[in-house]
């Protein structure tokens, strides 16, 4: 079903010789580094890496090259060296944007370590973009984009749902963006047409869908575990109750014994999720009051935009039909519903929808993280949903998401073991981005100069 953007994918990521790459630059070795390969649950201790023209080309024992065989050396003692991190619900700025906010963002993603971003709401500058980022015009993760969403509001037939994706396939789009609002009807012809064009489709599930219908479908990842509570409660239960943002309301009359069947049926028809439960704490339950001191790094982007996020929080947990026990339901239910995906077999991805209430990019998933290892998963397997686990999906395991030769040179360089405690991806001593090193002294100094840009008053 991928036929298409996998070839336009896999273009994006070997062109790696365009101007501001690494082939303009002497070769880097990473020496005297602990490699975490991603490979399997290991740790390969005291190797050097060397990368040219953005390329991982040999690994070997540390020590094994020095400074004057006209090399770049960056010292890795005692560091741990991993693949970048693939943010697989992402959003970047438009064409309308300031620049200086599109690149501040980009960068934001680029200094936790994410080196991949699958763009979730696309429009024919990010197209631009897309290939900007890889010739080195941006400095940012290498981007996957969407085209416009097909929604309730853009789609008003089936033969407009068939156009509209025939013109995003055309215009190179590496994937559908799925909305609210598709009535049944139309979101067949859509994925009709989209599975006959090899075109995946990816997303929220319409209500007129349901989760059924999606799995049937052939959702390449479905979003935000979008319409599963309706598959963990009785008929009445929605017929009596409105089901409120993403069905929160209903997760106290989910039954957890259903929990195994729906998640055996997403494996069974190969669907992965990206769950975003960073999003769902954060509205729901986070204080929008003390959200800027519990998310310290809000002091990266705009007042205004911090505010909006505020404004939405407030509205929707001062609604006198807010259900704050519900809520709490929710979010333990979710868990449970990750807990059981993995526990068979289906397949989860690493997404946090930022930015978005209160999600700042690259800092949010971190948050991620630390639900998905509450919710029962180790950190290693936690750290797959970000590397190898987005590589598979793309099909792209030859390219990326391995410490490897052959494999680009995205990486991440951390003072600690992340398998041992997740918090050590916070603080990365470096970035490598298409074998470009980015140093933490650089990484500080950026961020200092963006606090300083959106400093409160």
């Amino acid at each position: 079903m991928r036929t298409f953007f996998l070839a336009i994918i896999a273009l994006i990521l070997m062109a790696l010789g365009g101007p501001g790459s690494a082939a303009e630059h002497r070769d880097i070795v990473i020496d005297q580094v602990h490699i975490i390969p991603m490979d399997e649950e290991r740790v390969l201790r005291d190797r050097a890496v060397r990368i040219s023209d953005g390329q991982i080309i040999e690994i070997r024992s540390a020590g094994h090259w020095q400074a004057d065989d006209g090399i770049q050396l960056i010292d890795g003692r005692n560091g741990y060296l991993m693949p970048g991190l693939a943010e697989m619900h992402a959003h970047v700025p438009g064409e309308q944007a300031p620049m200086q906010l599109r690149e501040d963002i980009l960068f934001l993603y680029l200094s936790n370590g994410v080196t991949l971003a699958r763009g979730m709401l696309g429009e024919p500058w990010h197209l631009e973009l897309r290939e900007g980022l890889e010739e080195g015009q941006f400095l940012g993760p290498r981007l996957i984009t969407s085209g416009p969403s097909l929604n309730g509001n853009s789609v008003d037939s089936p033969e407009a749902g068939r156009e509209m994706v025939r013109d995003q396939v055309e215009a190179g789009y590496d994937f559908l963006k799925i909305h609210p609002g598709l009535g049944r009807a139309e979101f067949d012809a859509i994925a009709e047409e989209a599975n006959e064009l090899g075109m995946a489709f990816a997303g929220h599930v319409p209500e007129d869908v349901g989760i059924y219908r999606a799995l049937e479908a052939g959702y390449a990842s479905i979003d935000h575990l979008d319409r599963y509570p309706r598959a963990l409660v009785d008929d009445e239960v929605l017929e009596r109750i409105d089901p409120g943002f993403f069905d929160y309301r209903l997760a106290p009359h989910a039954k957890a014994e259903r929990l195994a069947e729906i998640a055996e049926q997403t494996r069974d028809a190969g669907v992965w999720n990206v769950p975003t439960e960073t999003l769902m704490h954060n509205l729901l339950l986070m204080d929008p009051e003390e959200a800027p001191r519990q998310r310290p790094e809000m002091r990266y982007l705009p007042a205004e935009m911090v505010e909006s996020w505020q404004d939405w929080a407030r509205r929707t947990q001062s609604d006198e039909d807010y259900d704050r026990d519900a809520a709490e339901a929710f979010v333990a239910l979710r868990k449970d519903l990750i807990k059981a995906l993995h526990a068979t077999g289906a397949e989860l991805l690493l997404g946090s929808d930022a930015p978005q209430v209160f999600n700042v990019p690259g800092f949010s998933i971190h948050h991620e993280m630390a639900i998905m290892e509450a919710a029962g998963l180790s950190p290693f397997e936690v750290l797959q949903t970000g590397t190898v686990n987005p590589a598979r999906y793309f099909d792209m395991g030859d390219h990326f998401g391995q410490v490897a030769e052959g494999m680009n040179a995205d990486l991440v360089l951390l003072r600690a073991n992340p398998l041992k405690d997740l918090s050590n991806l916070r603080d990365p001593r470096g970035v490598m981005i298409r074998g470009q090193w980015i140093d933490a002294e650089q990484i500080g100094a950026t961020l200092r100069e963006i606090e300083d840009r959106y400093a409160r008053d």
